[in-house]
Order: C-alpha cells, then sequence, then structure tokens
C-alpha cells in the first residue's frame, strides 16, 4: 500500500528564525555575508506525542514507527545519500526517538568556496501495522525502482538550474510515495511530515552560530539545528564595532 504524503501534516518554516545562540548573537548584530565556511544541519530526536495506538489493558499502546528524511540541495551533501530511514520498535505516547545526527554537512575550501543557496528538509514518522523490515533492504530496493532513478534525473537538473528549483519539494514528496511502496503495510498517513526549506535569500547564513528550529505537528514535534561558521565575519565584526566606538577626539589628526 502506497502512502499518500499529500494528506500529512505540514509545518513550512517560512517566519524569520530565532537569533543565533551560540557564536554569534542576535540577530541582527551580524553582518550579512554572501558566502560562508560551513553548514550543518542536525536532527534532534523527534518527539512522538501520540502514536494512533489505544492502550487497553493488557496491550501497552506501543508502536513500530520508521523515520524517512530527504535532504536536498543546489550543492553536493558531503554526506553519504540523501534519503535516511530508520526503524524502531516499542515506541509509546510521549517518548523521543533515539536519533541525533548530521543530516546535511558542507564545509568550503580554498579552492571552492561557494556555499548553497538552498537546502530542503522532508522527514516523516511512519506507523507500521506489519513487522518492521531492515531499513538498508528497503531502501537497496527503492534505488533500484524505474520511477526513482527517473524522479533523481529530474533532480539533478533541477539542481542545475536554480531558477526551476522551486519544484523540488514537488519530486521529492514522488521520492517518499515510492518509498512507501516499498515498507509495506502502513497506516493510510503518516503521523507527521514536515517541510522546511533554508535559503540564501531568505536570510538563514546570515546568522552564524547554532539556530535552533522547532516544527510542531499534531502528533509527532520534530527539531532541528542549523549550524553556520564563518571564520571571517567575527574579526570583522570587531573592527566594525570598534570603528563605530571612536569618539571624535581619538579621530588620527
Amino acid at each position: 500500500m502506497a502512502i499518500d504524503f499529500k494528506e500529512a501534516i505540514f509545518h513550512r518554516h517560512l517566519e524569520p528564525m530565532a537569533g543565533a545562540v551560540a557564536g554569534g548573537g542576535q540577530a541582527g548584530s551580524i553582518f550579512s555575508s554572501a558566502e560562508v565556511d560551513g553548514i550543518e544541519i542536525r536532527m534532534l530526536q523527534p518527539l512522538i506525542r501520540d502514536n494512533n495506538t489505544l492502550k487497553v489493558w493488557p496491550f501497552p499502546g506501543k508502536a513500530k514507527l520508521y523515520c524517512l528524511t530527504m535532504v536536498i540541495s543546489d550543492i553536493a551533501n558531503q554526506l553519504v545519500g540523501m534519503m535516511d530511514l530508520n526503524n524502531f520498535a516499542g515506541i509509546g505516547d510521549n517518548e523521543y526517538l533515539p536519533i541525533n545526527k548530521t543530516i546535511f554537512y558542507w564545509q568550503g575550501s580554498d579552492s571552492d568556496q561557494k556555499s548553497p543557496n538552498q537546502v530542503h528538509i522532508i522527514s516523516s514518522i511512519i506507523k507500521s501495522k506489519e513487522r518492521l523490515r531492515e531499513a538498508g533492504a528497503i531502501l537497496a530496493n527503492v534505488k533500484t525502482d524505474s520511477g526513482y532513478k527517473s524522479l533523481m534525473g529530474d533532480l539533478s537538473s533541477i539542481a542545475a538550474d536554480a531558477a526551476s528549483f522551486t519544484t523540488v519539494t514537488d519530486i521529492a514528496m514522488q521520492l517518499a510515495s515510492i518509498v512507501g511502496q516499498y515498507l509495506g503495510k502502513v497506516d493510510d498517513n503518516p503521523l507527521g511530515t514536515v517541510v522546511n526549506s533554508f535559503t540564501r535569500l531568505h536570510g538563514d547564513w546570515d546568522k552564524i552560530g547554532v539556530t535552533p528550529v522547532r516544527m510542531p505537528t499534531r502528533n509527532v514535534d520534530f527539531d532541528f539545528e542549523l549550524i553556520v561558521r564563518d571564520y571571517k565575519r567575527p574579526q570583522t565584526e570587531v573592527q566594525m564595532a570598534l570603528a563605530s566606538d571612536r569618539s571624535p577626539d581619538m579621530t588620527p589628526m
């Protein structure tokens, strides 16, 4: 049975992000930078607030869950792969999935300082009605699927054409549906699905340090961290601060 991700609950992160909590200070106190030295996105433990499983004695109300995560960018993710699938058994209400990992990583070099323009994340928690299957075997089957190969070709052309990159979410949802076909019998709707875009235009690279990003849905709370490093900017900020604090009497004659 294919999963209908279109019926999932989405939370798009469109509001201005909170100020960085490490290494930078509040938004507005940091100068914009066209290029940065490094970008990392971490996925923290999702909270399963409601697993949609009745708790009736002697059944404890636990659920078997999959976590599907995809990350797509116009710059290659320096981690292996753009899709990840994990399974978890015996998860109850108000329990965290044991996930704390980097899902996107990019670090510039002297020869290549072009940072990403866009990084898109899709993550979904899916409830299984049958025994959990081995996640690696499912992904291996997905990657041999003709529809998957065709969509990946489409993504490659989109990544090379920034003007058409807005269609990436639609293609990613089609990829997720292909994964659903290989999962077996699962709930018609995932417990929670989130779609989030980090972009240079939105100013997400302007705030150095660690910025928390919380994305709640009805049944699952997703938490991420956006980490931006720019080793040039701290020194520039110090110099600008000193210049702004200089009084007229201290101006060299």
